[in-house]
């Protein structure tokens, strides 16, 4: 009797089909009972062949022989994929396989990955798919019990080649177009371009923001024994002309006031949803400064190596509803490991009929990360293994319990014509927010309508318009998921609701790659775009090819890649259409005249902008790769600082503000000379040295090292 064997993406899944089907031995590289054999990727083994692998002449980056449009696409083993790969063949085409099962994710990507590696070993043994959103040990055996044939994800496959052999195109062609005709390596892709463009806008928004100053009055009041602030309400609350707010206080200061209106009201705040990576992400960020790719690594260890999350490259927020019994061993586990105060009582049946938890048609390739029942020995893991897991357990947790309900009080207090209103929320009952820290709540007195109120004091306060924030990690997550808001075409807008652009599995390695490439530097928690990304984004919107640097083709690419899955569109036509674009492109940025790009040029190497004046001499001071300079260095002036101090990278906008206002604003990520990190504000001395201030006395920057721009503190 022949077997069957099954190919998963990864080893754990293969373990996890092992348990469920039962009695399988394990030979090392792949598991075996009398009927199958599982043996693994380890994701992508198979990808697309470099230009080179078509003609040797491509090689050299050379814009005259651009497009490179392979007429067939060939594949490539990926680098110490080969081992796996012969595995793979020698137990497919083993004498008693019969057959092959598909066991990778069930999804467009895991659908490619199989194919690929098929394709690529010429394998021929027919093929079945394993369709899997959940792996309990009951959802892996109703799976197996309804096994399909290949044949009916063919239109899957296609989507998902298209959308490999596009990116291919755009990436390739684009990315040398670029940065042969520019002669700096500049980087450009589907999903990585409309990335920086989001970050390049804000930018540009902060730029060009002139702040306006502006005054808020307030005033005190007193009934009986009590006292509550109210803030002035006309022109939404601001004053834009200082002599306006002080007859504003003369009017109301010392009288007495009336309550115009006092009300309260209760609302719920039902529970958060379950996280999907992205959301983690976020709020890892948020609270404990991770960027997107730790807290993925993190994500991943506690996945792979303690197994105590499930899935954690996931897009859904939503369990099915078969996980039941994986719900309540997870919380019987937790009632063990640390959380009994807040597990008991839970009833996770009844939240089958919460939508918010169980919603099986809302749960894509994987359903969204929770614990997986395994007992958590929080001593073994490290600091940021126990904040993920925490966030986990908590976030996994809130969705049994009840919403919170907050009491709001409004009052509205008339003093001499002049309106003041009052707001304040009081937790009524915790609910889920029982899980977490407890908000520092307002205070606002019950006042009667129609009372009458003494006015103990009335101030202003001169504050200033705002330019938007810049991004951090946790908005820029937030702004890629959100994509469709960028775009104008509601039916575009609709499918990037769904899809975003980039996946929860790729965007944490977009976001790196920007910073890689040198488009965008990473200063705290906040994201700021490079004069290389500020140009490169320029250059693409004016060439014009805007399309590249709109999440816009993203959801065109979608929108068709979807047609393509329930046949109403083709393969041809749709790789016709992107071939269309490269050429596009190439053409577009070769026919960009040499003055335009030297002035691009020296943009990008912040050359053309100076970053502020030299306080030795007075005349500008510039970017180059290595330190900020004085323009006179050839006359002799020795102002420069190093763009790396004491082991931490320093950013333009560190450099603006030193040489506009003398110091930085605290900068941590600085080593001293044993190793040990701290933080420090850099102050610019009357020499033009530059100085470390810890509050109290400077410590100078050490002189030595400065030839590689490694300096570091005394």
């Amino acid at each position: 009797m022949g077997k069957k064997l099954i190919i998963t993406e990864k080893p754990s899944v293969a373990r996890d089909i092992a348990r469920a089907l039962g009695k399988f031995t394990d030979w090392k590289e792949y598991l075996e009972n009398e009927e199958y054999r599982i043996t693994w990727a380890v994701g992508h083994l198979v990808g697309l062949a470099e230009p080179e692998d078509y003609d040797e002449r491509f090689k050299k980056w050379d814009l005259e022989l651009l497009p490179i449009i392979p007429e067939v696409f060939r594949l490539k083993p990926l680098e110490k994929a080969e081992k796996r790969l012969e595995v793979i063949k020698t137990l497919a085409e083993a004498e008693d396989t019969e057959a092959l099962i598909n066991a990778c994710d069930a999804g467009r990507e895991g659908e490619l990955i199989f194919r690929y590696i098929y394709e690529f070993l010429g394998l021929q043994k027919p093929v079945f798919r394993l369709w899997l959103s959940s792996m309990t040990r009951e959802a892996i055996q109703e799976a197996f019990a309804q096994l399909k044939e290949a044949s009916e994800y063919d239109l899957l496959a296609q989507a998902a080649k298209c959308r490999s052999e596009g990116d291919w195109l755009v990436g390739i062609n684009g990315s040398r177009a670029f940065t042969t005709r520019y002669r700096l390596l500049l980087s450009v892709g589907r999903v990585q371009t409309p990335t920086l463009a989001i970050l390049v806008h804000r930018e540009r928004e902060i730029q060009n923001f002139r702040p306006t100053p502006y005054w808020e009055v307030f005033a005190r009041f007193r009934y009986g024994d009590l006292e509550y602030v109210g803030k002035w309400q006309g022109e939404e609350g601001r004053l834009f002309e200082k002599e306006k707010a002080e007859a504003l206080l003369e009017k109301v200061r010392k009288k007495q006031g009336k309550v115009v209106e006092f009300s309260e009201s209760k609302t719920q705040e039902a529970h958060p949803l379950l996280y999907d990576l992205t959301e983690l992400q976020r709020d890892a960020n948020k609270l404990f400064g991770y960027s997107a790719q730790q807290t993925l690594d993190i994500a991943q260890r506690l996945y792979e190596h303690y197994k105590l999350i499930t899935y954690p490259r996931t897009d859904s927020r939503y369990l099915s509803e078969d996980l039941l019994g994986q719900v309540e061993k997870s919380i019987a586990m937790l009632t063990r490991c640390g959380f009994a105060e807040f597990t008991k009582g839970l009833s996770p049946k009844e939240a089958l009929l919460d939508k918010r938890v169980f919603d099986r048609s809302k749960v894509t390739d994987h359903h969204a990360i929770i614990p997986t029942g395994e007992d958590i020995r929080w001593e073994v893991l490290k600091e940021s293994e126990r904040k993920v897991m925490d966030l986990v357990v908590r976030r996994f947790l809130a969705v049994f319990y009840p919403a919170a309900i907050w009491i709001h009080r409004t009052i509205r207090t008339e003093v001499a014509g002049e309106v003041f209103v009052s707001k304040a929320r009081v937790l009524a009952e915790g609910g889920w927010r029982a899980l977490y820290p407890r908000e520092e709540e307002e205070f606002l007195p019950v006042v009667p309508r129609g009372e009458t109120v003494d006015t103990v004091e009335a101030w202003s306060e001169e504050k200033e318009t705002k330019a938007p924030p810049r991004y951090t990690e946790a908005t820029l997550l937030a702004a890629m998921e959100g994509a469709g808001r960028f775009v104008e075409d509601e039916e575009l807008r609709e499918i990037l609701k769904e899809s975003g652009i980039g996946t929860p599995a790729t965007r944490a390695a977009i976001i790196e790659r920007l910073i890689e490439v040198g488009y965008v530097e990473r200063v705290g928690k906040t994201l700021i775009p490079t004069p290389k990304g500020m140009e490169l984004i320029r250059l693409v919107e004016s060439i014009p090819i805007p399309e590249l640097a709109s999440p816009q083709l993203t959801g065109e690419w979608e929108k068709k890649l979807n047609l393509i899955q329930k046949g109403q569109f083709t393969r041809e036509l749709f790789m016709e259409g992107i071939k269309v674009f490269t050429r596009d492109i190439v053409e577009k940025v070769r026919s960009q005249n040499l003055e335009d790009i030297r002035g691009a040029k020296g943009r990008m190497m912040g050359l053309e902008s100076p970053v502020g004046m030299c306080p030795l001499c007075g005349a500008p001071v510039y970017e180059s790769k290595r330190a900020f300079s004085c323009s006179r260095w050839k006359e002799g002036c020795p102002f420069t600082i190093w763009k790396t101090i004491s082991g931490k990278k320093i950013s333009r906008q560190h450099v603006q503000r030193l040489l506009a206002t003398g110091k930085t604003g605290k900068i941590s990520g600085f080593r001293s000379k044993k190793g040990k990190k701290f933080s420090a504000i850099l102050v610019l001395s009357e020499n033009g040295k530059i100085e470390f201030s810890f509050g109290s006395v400077p410590s100078r920057v050490r002189e030595s090292g400065r030839e590689n721009g490694e300096d570091g503190a005394d």
